[in-house]
């Protein structure tokens, strides 16, 4: 969305490559919290008009699924967010580690890995070595 984001250039091209295929990380999920962070992102870094494109292009995307949880699953998060109190971590992050669990997800995508190497995941691009 950003294209001066430090970033922008790597993730579109890990993005490119897993489209294509040369990359194993299938099928994409996301979150409705993750979406919700994007959207309030580029509100604050660009306008409403690369935000509202962005959230379209996602959500149309025959190649990435929105999860939202339910009530008992937001409990599971909520629970999980309370377990780590030593830790920083976000409920967003939490909201994504716990749909992750939920579907065996081991691989997350992000520039900010600390709290998912805390929560058990493998971090991409950073712990894979891609792009």
């Amino acid at each position: 969305m950003d294209e001066d984001d430090d970033h922008h250039a790597r993730a579109t091209a890990l993005f490119n490559a897993i489209q294509a295929g040369d990359l194993p990380y299938r099928p994409l999920y996301t979150t409705g919290y993750v979406l919700a962070e994007l959207v309030t992102l580029g509100l604050a870094r660009a306008n409403h008009t690369l935000a509202a494109t962005a959230l379209r292009r996602i959500r149309a995307s025959p190649s990435v699924t929105v999860l939202h949880p339910d009530e008992p699953m937001f409990a599971a998060v909520c629970d999980e967010f309370y377990r780590y109190d030593d830790q920083d971590i976000s409920l967003v992050d939490h909201a994504t580690s716990v749909l992750a669990d939920e579907r065996d997800v081991e691989h997350v995508f992000t520039f900010d890995p600390d709290g998912f190497r805390t929560l058990g995941f493998t971090v991409v691009p950073d712990d894979t070595g891609e792009a």
